[in-house]
């Protein structure tokens, strides 16, 4: 079929025909039986015009038209009325997609409570930062070779101090090196502590590795536990925790590690 002058109403009363105008076409079955695509195709709303080489009504560019199809409901605006009448799309009917979002106008109060669940969250895409803080969390930590063999004078930090009035709490941690090509000498026990103290004399926030662990000539992994003694909390609030050995700095090695540390940050108060 085609545009047909009985499927076609005006909705807007204004008796200024130069304002912009609300109209609704019937394409559906009871009407011209399209299809919305072509009733918005260039030149369907011709037949409307007085004259459309002049650009003659009823249509004016910037009015409004409805068109319900056979297949759906869309919302088009007037472009042109001359040589063609053209229209464009101005929102699909009930459907607003992201890109008619400004970017940061959706808050958290607009959500609904419950609108948030673990279906919709990408596998491997909530980070620790975004878990409640006692929460037993996970980092991992490279070390190279010159790590290792420094920490005894300038201990490595592994985890940033949490903030006033918390203490992060080791559950446990696996030191793991890859081989190089030459073996650690000297050395001494590797643990965590709290704070920056010089030959593991900190705090102690685990358990310690033997320095012959890492003196082999081939790849290792070393479990730990938290050892966080009793006593005054004031030693270890707010406080980073580092890597270090102690006795005497470690020599000659070229292999590097990685440390994997689970633990949990409290408060105090």
């Amino acid at each position: 079929m085609a545009f047909g002058i009985n499927y076609m109403g005006r909705v807007s009363t204004s008796a200024n025909n130069d304002t912009q105008k609300v109209w609704i076409y019937n394409g559906t079955a009871t009407g011209s039986n399209e299809t919305v695509a072509t009733i918005a195709a260039s030149g369907y709303f011709n037949a409307f015009m007085v004259n459309v080489a002049l650009g003659k009504g009823p249509l004016g560019v910037g009015d409004l038209i409805i068109i319900n199809g056979n297949d759906a409901s869309a919302f088009y605006t007037v472009q042109t009325i001359t040589p063609n009448v053209t229209v464009s799309v101005f929102a699909a009917s009930g459907v607003v997609g992201t890109s008619n979002i400004q970017d940061g106008a959706v808050t958290a109060n607009k959500l609904a409570t419950d609108s948030v669940t673990t279906v919709k969250i990408l596998d491997d895409n909530v980070t620790s930062d975004k878990i409640a803080a006692s929460v037993l969390k996970y980092v991992a930590v490279p070390l190279t070779a010159a790590n290792i063999i420094a920490m005894n004078g300038a201990p490595v930090q592994v985890l940033a101090a949490g903030g006033a009035n918390t203490v992060h709490l080791v559950e446990h941690a696996c030191l793991m090196m890859t081989y190089g090509t030459t073996q650690f000498t000297g050395g001494g026990a590797i643990g965590l502590q709290y704070g920056n103290t010089a030959a593991l004399a900190g705090e102690a926030a685990s358990s310690t590795i033997a320095a012959a662990n890492v003196q082999g000539a081939a790849s290792t992994m070393d479990m730990v536990e938290g050892a966080l003694s009793s006593g005054a909390f004031t030693a270890v609030a707010n406080l980073g925790l580092f890597i270090s050995n102690n006795t005497a700095a470690f020599a000659a090695g070229d292999s590097d590690f990685v440390l994997h540390l689970w633990y949990r940050t409290v408060p105090t108060v």
